[in-house]
C-alpha cells in the first residue's frame, strides 16, 4: 500500500546550482514530437483523450482483438513503442499506445514515475480488461505500480526498467555531483514531488503485485538504467524470465526485432480464448 503526502510543486524558486539541475531532471521531462512516419502510423487511430487528474491524456488503438497497453519511459512517447503495437497488431492484438503526462501529445509540465503510474492505472481502468502490459524504462516500473495497486493482466513485458526508486534517486544525486546534504535534500525534495516515501516504491513493497507471468529483458551493458534493477526484478519475482538483449544499449531494444518477436510470443502464450 503506497501512503500518501503532501504533493510539493515541481521545482523549488530559490533552488540553484546542481540541486536545482537534479530536481529539474527528475521532474520535468523533455517533449519529443511525432515523426511523420509516426504520424502516418497512428493516422485514424486516436481515441478522445483520456481526462484524468486534471490533464488529458492523449490516446491511440490500433487492431482488434485482446488489449496490450503500451507504456513508453522518460523523455519519450506512446509512438515510440510503435514497432512492438505494428507486431501485436499482426499477432491479432489491440494495441493501446497513449503519452504520459508531461511527454508527447498529453498536458502538463511534470512527471514521474509514480505520475506514470497513476496515469497507467487512469488507462486501464477505463478500458476495462487488459490482456497485458508492455513497458519501457519507467514504463516498466510504472507498470510495477499498477500491479501493486491491484490492477491485474495475464502478462507484462518490461524492457530495461528499474525496479526500486530508492538507487535511482541516489544515481541522479551522483550523477550531478551532490555532496551528502544536498543528496538528503533532493530524497526529500522528492518524496514531497512524488506524494510517497520512496521506499513505497522499491521493489520490495511491489513485489506483490507479481502475480502473473512476466518477460524482463536488458541489455547488460545499459548505461542508463542498470541491469542489476532487472536482475532485482527477476529474483523477486518467481514467475517471470530475465533475457539478456546484448549490445542494444538502453532504446535500441525497442525496434529490435528479435526483442520485438519475443515480446509479442511471450504476450500470445498467454491468451486463451
Amino acid at each position: 500500500m503506497v501512503e500518501s503526502l503532501t504533493l510539493a510543486a515541481p521545482l523549488a524558486a530559490h533552488a540553484d546550482g546542481h540541486l536545482a539541475a537534479a530536481r529539474h531532471a527528475f521532474s520535468a521531462p523533455e517533449r519529443v514530437p511525432l515523426s511523420a512516419d509516426e504520424r502516418a502510423a497512428l493516422s485514424g487511430a486516436a481515441e478522445t483523450p483520456l481526462r484524468h487528474e486534471g490533464l488529458k491524456l492523449a490516446r491511440w488503438t490500433l487492431g482488434t482483438g485482446p488489449r496490450v497497453v503500451l507504456v513508453h519511459g522518460w523523455n519519450s512517447r506512446g509512438a515510440h513503442l510503435l514497432a512492438h503495437a505494428q507486431a501485436l497488431v499482426h499477432a491479432s492484438f489491440s494495441v493501446t499506445l497513449f503519452d504520459l503526462p508531461g511527454h508527447g501529445d498529453s498536458g502538463g509540465h511534470a512527471a514521474s514515475v509514480v505520475h506514470a503510474g497513476r496515469a497507467l492505472r487512469a488507462v486501464m481502468t477505463d478500458i476495462g480488461e487488459v490482456h497485458a502490459v508492455v513497458g519501457h524504462s519507467m514504463g516498466s516500473a510504472a507498470a510495477l505500480l499498477a500491479f501493486a495497486h491491484g490492477l491485474r493482466v495475464r502478462r507484462s513485458v518490461h524492457l530495461a526498467g528499474p525496479s526500486s526508486l530508492t538507487p535511482m534517486v541516489k544515481g541522479l544525486a551522483r550523477t550531478h555531483g551532490l555532496g551528502p546534504a544536498d543528496a538528503a535534500a533532493l530524497a526529500g525534495w522528492v518524496e514531497g514531488f512524488i506524494g510517497t516515501r520512496m521506499a513505497y516504491v522499491d521493489l520490495e513493497r511491489l513485489k506483490h503485485g507479481l502475480r502473473h507471468p512476466g518477460l524482463i529483458v536488458h541489455d547488460p551493458d545499459d548505461r542508463t538504467v542498470p541491469f542489476a534493477a532487472s536482475a532485482a526484478l527477476h529474483q523477486a519475482w518467481p514467475g517471470s524470465r530475465l533475457e539478456p538483449a546484448t549490445g542494444l544499449g538502453h532504446r535500441r531494444l525497442l525496434v529490435d526485432a528479435d526483442v520485438v518477436a519475443r515480446s509479442v510470443a511471450f504476450v500470445a502464450e498467454g491468451w486463451a480464448p
